[in-house]
């Protein structure tokens, strides 16, 4: 038990967020900028958020970057953040909201370590928890078919992931109201850690002081060609293609087989990007157990087109975002503005701007909007020269 912490309502000091992935990470950045620039996000830990023992932002995220690794690691990363939480910290977990990753072995690993409130779903995108089972759109998680580039098989309940330890509790939440619950229901309760989307993590941001929202969360950056890499296979991510096709920007495909054996030609991206914007997708089949391998050498082939380039990237799938990032040694990124919800602007240190999106998230124009903020166009313009 990690003995950091000490109980005691009214003596949060800040708020700690430990995502699993990069677009997830990005999404809470992009809640917290509506109420607060005093925030940091953090690739490599907890340790660099803070000093003294206290949070050097009033919110910190962290990627964990533990969705496509083995269980027992994802555990081992998530104790070793949760030792590093400075005292008098809220610290919520996000997870995926359809429980995709390692949800069970996260709120093992919290249970063992006190109360744990499990808020699931994501209202605003459909997505609530009625008598503990998820509904997607009205459908039940476990008959719909948003787990189909998964390995296994969706959950019936939310219950059949984390369990049935009385430390766990495991609210409906079918709106905001049922989420500012959550959150009030702890906060004479500093130990207490809440799990939940990004959803949860606006009812914590919404509870803090509005000080300095961000200003340019809406308004168009300076031109520049942008690299859009779908690394995704949900059937929204595909019709959102179509429509920045609709735009004028070329689609380059990749042969899933090819990139992973390390075959795959950078020439046609290449030459595509010479000329402007490009979007970059993933052909043929690929055995989901060989996703992280492919997600791995996806990385390394955007990397090695847009090193020494001047180009923006808009990455969706937060697997994705984080293995093209880390492929180009980028190890911080600063949250400056929004395009939709969901879909973050983040600055490198090298000035590029990185969009991520989580891959199941956005309307059809989703992509099209992304691609105009970067490239400084309105919504729709072509963009090639």
């Amino acid at each position: 038990m990690r003995d950091s912490r000490k109980k005691g309502g009214g003596d949060m000091t800040g708020v700690m967020v430990l995502a699993d992935d990069l677009s997830g990470a990005a999404e809470v950045a992009g809640i917290v900028l509506e109420r607060t620039t005093n925030l940091e996000l953090s690739l490599s830990g907890v340790d660099g958020l803070g000093a003294a023992g206290r949070l050097s932002a009033t919110v910190g995220i962290v990627d964990l970057d533990t969705r496509s690794r083995s269980t027992a690691e994802a555990g081992t990363r998530l104790s070793a953040a949760l030792d590093a939480v400075p005292t008098g910290t809220r610290v919520v977990v996000k997870i995926d909201s359809l429980l995709r990753g390692h949800v069970a072995a996260t709120v093992d690993v919290l249970a063992r370590r006190g109360r744990v409130v499990v808020a699931a779903g994501h209202p605003g995108l459909g997505r609530v928890v009625r008598d503990g089972v998820l509904f997607v759109n009205h459908v039940p998680l476990h008959r719909s078919s948003v787990w189909n580039a998964e390995p296994g098989h969706p959950p019936a309940t939310v219950r059949d992931v984390v369990g049935t330890a009385p430390s766990v509790a495991v609210p409906d939440v079918t709106g905001d109201r049922d989420l500012d619950d959550v959150v009030a229901s702890v906060a004479d309760d500093p130990d207490a850690v809440l799990v939940g989307s990004g959803a949860l993590a606006a009812a914590v941001v919404r509870t803090l002081p509005a000080v300095d929202a961000a200003a340019d969360t809406t308004t168009h950056g300076s031109s520049r060609d942008v690299l859009t890499v779908v690394g995704t296979a949900s059937v929204g991510a595909r019709d959102q293609v179509a429509r920045l096709a609709e735009d004028g920007v070329p689609v380059v495909s990749v042969d899933a087989a090819a990139i992973v054996a390390g075959r795959a030609s950078t020439a046609e991206l290449e030459s595509v990007l010479a000329r402007g914007s490009a979007v970059l997708t993933v052909s043929g089949p690929l055995d989901p157990s060989a996703s992280g391998r492919l997600v791995a050498a996806l990385g390394q082939f955007v990397a090695r087109v847009v090193a020494g380039r001047s180009v923006d990237l808009a990455l969706t799938g937060g697997e994705t975002a984080r293995a093209v990032v880390d492929a180009l040694g980028i190890t911080t990124l600063r949250p400056v503005g929004r395009v939709h919800y969901g879909a973050v602007v983040l600055r490198a240190p090298d000035g590029r701007r990185v969009v991520t999106r989580p891959g199941s998230f956005g309307d059809r124009h989703s992509l099209s909007a992304i691609h105009a903020h970067l490239a400084g166009l309105p919504v729709g313009t072509v963009s090639q020269s």
